[in-house]
């Protein structure tokens, strides 16, 4: 079902492109498809609200990047250092 659900949600023309642990789900293969067809959306103008637990997916797709923790805004600006915060948090057990 994911990836019919993705197939059908990437296939049309759309501003705005929302991805909730869609490379959470399918082998390898149906990954790299997933993040090379999210890849072209982006180069096309499609803005991706990309939702991930994965520190290395959320630096690869996103120049920007959102933390929130149970809620409360943590951290947001570019990927690279809100992914550096969160893990530091995480590695310091505040989280």
């Amino acid at each position: 079902i994911a990836r019919l659900g993705f197939s059908i949600a990437t296939e049309v023309q759309a501003d705005i492109l929302v991805c909730d642990e869609v490379l959470a789900v399918g082998d390898f293969m149906f990954q790299q498809k997933c993040h090379r067809r999210m890849e072209e959306m982006l180069s096309n103008g499609t803005t991706l609200l990309f939702v991930s637990h994965d520190i290395n997916q959320v630096q690869q797709l996103c120049q920007r990047s959102i933390w929130l923790d149970h809620g409360v805004l943590r951290g947001d600006g570019p990927s690279r250092e809100v992914c550096a915060d969160y893990v530091r948090a995480m590695e310091a057990g505040e989280t």
